[in-house]
């Protein structure tokens, strides 16, 4: 059950990689990338975090549903993987929401819009630029737990 979550790992590390070229190549420096993770340490952090502690939980689960089940190897990477995903946006988004969002609760539509600002928006975003690789490397490491077994 190890390959799952070593093949869930590099899937995630590839990911960040990916995201860190996306960003340098949509700002033009890489002193855009710092600046980024400067500004938000804590949510980034907690989010990557949550990604690899869930990568650990469902990298095992695929393998043992592509393994054991016989289930469609590359499908079940991409979902996977996409579910990796959306934990550690959760989880990051939850920071921001935390520290931030509640002081907007008591005002009008306060939480209608600090959900939008601290869930949908990142969840936007980081799908929008994030599906695409997502994709492709859960779909390579779906094939891989099916061809490495």
């Amino acid at each position: 059950m190890n390959k799952g979550k070593n093949l869930a790992y590099i899937g995630i590390t590839v990911n960040l990689i990916i995201a860190g070229i996306i960003i340098i190549s949509m700002f033009g420096k890489f002193s855009d990338l710092i600046d980024i993770i400067s500004d938000w340490p804590l949510n980034l952090g907690i989010g990557i975090t949550a990604l690899y502690i869930s990568g650990n939980y469902i990298g095992k689960k695929m393998e043992y549903l592509i393994n054991h089940k016989n289930w469609n190897s590359i499908l079940i990477g991409i979902i996977g993987l996409l579910s990796i995903l959306l934990i550690g946006i959760f989880f990051g988004s939850t920071v921001g929401f935390l520290q931030e969002g509640i002081e907007n609760i008591g005002q009008e539509n306060g939480l209608k819009n600090a959900l939008i600002d601290y869930y949908i928006k990142p969840l936007f975003w980081i799908i929008l630029f994030g599906i695409i690789p997502t994709i492709l490397v859960g779909g390579i490491m779906g094939w891989n737990l099916k061809t490495k077994a």
